[in-house]
């Protein structure tokens, strides 16, 4: 571990014990990070919320709305939860219990898909589009109340100048195999078709995912010293606001992701637009998710690698850059062929978001505070999130392009506010343990 920064957990404890604990077992709990972020990513190719669940929903309603949906909810439970559990998060000297439980919970909704597509998908499919979105919800909804732990955990065990690579080994690990995984379900859709194919996708989804977290109660945590006393939740609401005003630094990075996810507005709709303007086959939008994880897999192994020796402005600023120009190819596109493009640079698009967002938070964080700023950032996001694709849905009845031309104008100006006011903690703040 090179010198500088590691994460704001030794302060109390004795720097240069924990500074040496995280040293000796960094390979270790490496690994059992790494496992995790594969599992994820090759399990979210087989049921890519961009390509394969538009596409299941659409085999049930032609709804836009309901295609809106299920980006608007993924954003929602993953991301606004976070602010009502990271006081309780804080007080856990020990993430890795906690973090291991509702990881199961989270997981089970995906083998009920499994079990009931099948089932439902003949007999009574609008049934299973409630059953498909009640599911939904409740897996994205115990992600949403395991984030700050994982962030929490993350930035105990990898140092900061480790996370890059971390999450972009992972990624391309990840992606490398979630190439074949969205190969797998286009072979599945088009052996299978509707439901049976999405029943084994489901499944196949929900094993990797399982398997993927069986290391965490094995992960060597050192107890947290710096644990915060108890806070009740209207309590540490009311705090949350002036974490923005105190902290300028992070509030001009929050007020940037703010305005940016009306970016992701267009990132719902690109198979949607394709298959109602060029007839997009099932073998087509498999052959999206291909392109889309294989951006992706290029995308996690160089964004974590600048992430890592330049900080992580510049990722998001590349990804912001990407998001400006993806919508603008969709809108003006010919033909198809145009939108490999699309989704590879939705691919850039999507890994530097999510790496640079979800890192700069934790260099935000004073000691002890890492589920504060990260669950503050994803509280202030989540309901924009969560509305832009609803929204996209109601503006998608007038023409997709409205949608493009907004995602594209939004992506714009987040890329200016972020490069102006925005300035990287890794460099601007003492981040030593």
């Amino acid at each position: 571990m090179s010198e500088g920064v590691v994460s704001g957990a030794a302060y109390k404890a004795g720097e240069l014990e924990r500074e040496r604990f995280t040293r000796l077992n960094f390979k270790h709990n490496f690994l059992i990070m790494l496992a995790d972020s594969i599992s994820f990513q090759l399990a979210t190719s087989l049921m890519s919320q961009v390509t394969i669940l538009p596409l299941f929903v659409r085999e049930i309603t032609n709804s836009t709305l309901a295609v809106g949906l299920i980006t608007a909810i993924a954003s929602l439970g993953t991301l606004l939860p976070a602010i009502f559990v990271a006081g309780y998060i804080e007080q856990k000297a020990i993430q890795k219990w906690y973090l291991f439980i509702v990881a199961l919970i989270e997981r089970f909704p995906i083998l009920a898909l499994s079990i009931l597509t099948p089932l439902l998908g003949r007999s009574n499919p609008d049934l299973l589009l409630w059953v498909f979105f009640g599911a939904w919800i409740m897996h994205n909804l115990a992600m949403g109340l395991n984030m700050p732990s994982y962030f929490n955990l993350f930035s105990k065990v990898i140092p900061p100048n480790r996370r890059g690579i971390t999450w972009g080994l992972g990624g391309t690990i990840g992606g490398l195999l979630a190439i074949l995984g969205s190969s797998l379900s286009g072979v599945l859709l088009e052996r299978y078709g509707f439901p049976d194919a999405f029943a084994l996708i489901f499944f196949i989804a929900f094993v990797i995912l399982f398997v993927g977290i069986l290391g965490f109660p094995f992960t060597r945590e050192l107890p947290s010293e710096d644990v915060t006393r108890h806070r009740s939740i209207l309590e540490y609401l009311r705090r949350a606001p002036k974490v923005l005003l105190e902290d300028r630094e992070f509030g001009l990075f929050v007020g940037a992701q703010a305005i940016y996810t009306l970016a992701f507005m267009a990132s719902a709709f690109y198979t949607a637009y394709a298959i109602d303007r060029f007839g997009a086959s099932p073998q087509q939008v498999a052959l999206f998710t291909t392109i889309l994880m294989g951006s992706n897999t290029v995308a996690n192994l160089l964004y974590g690698t600048l992430a890592d020796r330049r900080g992580n402005k510049i990722v998001l600023q590349v990804a912001m850059s990407s998001g400006v120009i993806a919508p603008l190819i969709a809108a003006m596109a010919p033909s198809i062929e145009w939108f490999y493009i699309v989704f590879a640079l939705n691919g850039l698009m999507i890994v530097g978001s999510n790496m640079g967002s979800s890192n700069m938070p934790l260099e935000f964080a004073p000691p002890g505070q890492v589920p504060t700023y990260s669950s503050i950032n994803m509280a202030i996001t989540a309901p924009l999130r969560s509305l832009v694709p609803i929204l996209g849905g109601v503006i998608a009845g007038y023409g997709y392009a409205i949608i493009f031309v907004i995602a594209m104008m939004a992506a714009l100006l987040a890329l200016l506010v972020t490069s102006m006011l925005v300035r990287d903690p890794r460099f601007t703040r003492s981040t030593k343990l």
